[in-house]
């Protein structure tokens, strides 16, 4: 996870996504040479990546990457565009959003209201609730509506669950009230781009059953209120430990507990921790988890999206605010591709299939699949469709399930037990 008392040092940041079209289904043999967006967008995966303002993009080693691996999206700040009370600035914004649709690229903005990164115009202001609900709604108006129809997602609020109390301490949350500040920013934001998809975006959800339950538990609480809510961003900030199966399947249930309410989820942040100095092992076990990430969304009916955060090492946030990791990324600080770089290239080759429901006789079997370490077992139907093989029969009192409780994988040489809690961590 990104520890959020470092969040304040981080320089404003764009987004890159992969072509806005997908192929309608998988395909086979992608050519790998044009990037690994474009790879993964040939077995239905938006790949994109969190791109650093100057100086990164004055480097013409790090533009020739983006370029050839990603196709660029725009990263949206209070801070840096609107920088007074009755100010715009949308020059840079509108540039990048300009590039992009020439490019034929997806465009998701980030973020309309946040904790963190606004304007001491705002945070030492002296406003009522009904001003700071007329800010709000103001400046969603302003930047949503400017760009109404060109950006397929927004991420509309990020980070409102707080660490041990139910709501991040914000302008928004203090001011106007939480949840009700969310209601409001959703709101506004649907008014503003009908057509856009409007998600909710926080960290944590990969590992914490109680962040998973908080935010499971906003966004249903959005839905009975009627707010419209399309979509829930995972950030995944995570570390290099060994991971099989066990992460791929116990992320895809938190994938489908959403997908149980009819909202998409996307990975949003993803970078995975070494622990310095980098080892082989480390390597492998960084490549275990990138891989099951995806996977996992590979396999979710409901994710189609995962940016990763951060092109190379050479530019990486984890260094400076995380003491003693770093190498993160998928590209070294050569921007040389690492073995989890080669890891994903290799699952975009050839696309997962879970099993389904009917390769079992009862549900005791498929439960107990799914605990040994099989790809989604229980999870989905023949047709894709998120369930738990409600439609098996339950086996008679003493019977035994088919299928074995236990197995292992082997992840960078070692075993690894599979079905138990993630062993991934932030």
């Amino acid at each position: 996870m990104r520890p959020p008392h470092l969040v304040a040092a981080l320089a404003p940041l764009l987004l890159v996504l992969a072509s806005a079209s997908l192929p309608s289904g998988a395909k086979s043999d992608p050519d790998l040479g044009t990037g690994l967006a474009e790879a993964a967008a040939e077995v239905g995966i938006r790949l994109g990546t969190a791109v650093e303002a100057p100086p990164t993009l004055d480097d013409p080693e790090y533009r020739a990457v983006l370029d050839r691996e990603f196709a660029p999206e725009n990263h949206m700040k209070w801070q840096l565009i609107h920088p007074g009370e009755d100010t715009y600035d949308f020059a840079a914004a509108d540039a990048i959003v300009d590039a992009l649709e020439s490019q034929g690229s997806a465009v998701r903005g980030h973020t309309l209201a946040w904790w963190n990164q606004n304007p001491s115009w705002l945070t030492s202001g002296a406003f009522t609730r009904d001003e700071l609900v007329t800010l709000l709604e103001q400046h969603i108006a302003e930047v949503a509506g400017r760009y109404r129809g060109r950006l397929s997602h927004w991420d509309v609020v990020n980070e409102a669950v707080g660490l041990g109390t139910p709501a991040t301490p914000s302008p928004w949350s203090q001011g106007i009230g939480f949840p009700d500040y969310l209601d409001v920013a959703f709101r506004a934001a649907r008014a503003a781009d009908p057509d856009a998809d409007l998600y909710y975006n926080d960290f944590g959800m990969e590992y914490s059953d109680a962040r998973l339950a908080a935010v499971e538990d906003l966004v249903v609480g959005m839905q009975d209120r009627g707010v419209p809510v399309d979509g829930v961003g995972f950030q995944a900030h995570l570390d290099a430990v060994a991971c099989g199966d066990s992460c791929t399947n116990d992320l895809l249930a938190r994938f489908l507990r959403f997908d149980a309410l009819g909202l998409d989820v996307a990975v949003t942040e993803l970078d995975v921790a070494i622990r310095l100095p980098v080892t082989d092992a480390a390597l492998a076990n960084q490549a275990s988890v990138y891989q099951g990430v995806v996977t996992a969304c590979l396999l979710a009916p409901n994710c189609d999206t995962v940016v990763v955060w951060g092109i190379s090492d050479a530019h990486s946030w984890i260094p400076a605010f995380r003491p003693g990791f770093g190498a993160a990324t998928l590209l070294d600080e050569a921007y040389q591709p690492k073995p989890a770089y080669d890891e994903l290239a290799a699952l975009f080759e050839v696309t997962p299939t879970a099993p389904s429901c009917a390769d079992h006789a009862d549900r005791a079997s498929a439960q107990a699949a799914f605990d040994s370490g099989v790809l989604g077992a229980p999870l989905l139907d023949p047709d894709g469709d998120a369930i738990a093989c409600e439609q098996l029969p339950t086996p008679a009192a003493g019977a035994s399930s088919t299928t074995s409780s236990t197995t292992t994988s082997t992840t960078a040489g070692q075993p690894v037990a599979v079905g138990a809690t993630p062993r991934f961590t932030g």
